[in-house]
């Protein structure tokens, strides 16, 4: 075999595993959903899925919410691995 070749097969090699890794860690637990506030909400922070949310708006843009990392002023605990940036 030539070095190339021989690369390439431990790099797929690599990533087979790594997937098969990751797909099994996640395979016993639930996926918590996130969902966005209603449309008329318009408290400052959104609690939904155990992640906290922070309303954020420039004049003329639409409102964002933006993920919380540590939410301890609120009195939530620090964000989990499952929660997305924004809404």
């Amino acid at each position: 075999m030539k070095r190339f070749d021989v690369m390439a097969a431990v790099v797929g090699l690599t990533l087979a595993v790594g997937m098969a890794g990751s797909a099994s860690a996640f395979a016993g637990k639930a996926a918590k959903t996130v969902t966005a506030p209603p449309p008329g909400y318009t408290g400052q922070w959104y609690v939904s899925g155990g992640c906290s949310y922070s309303r954020a708006q420039a004049p003329g843009y639409p409102v964002h919410w933006v993920l919380i990392l540590n939410p301890h002023h609120i009195g939530q605990g620090a964000a989990p691995s499952h929660c997305p940036y924004r809404l």
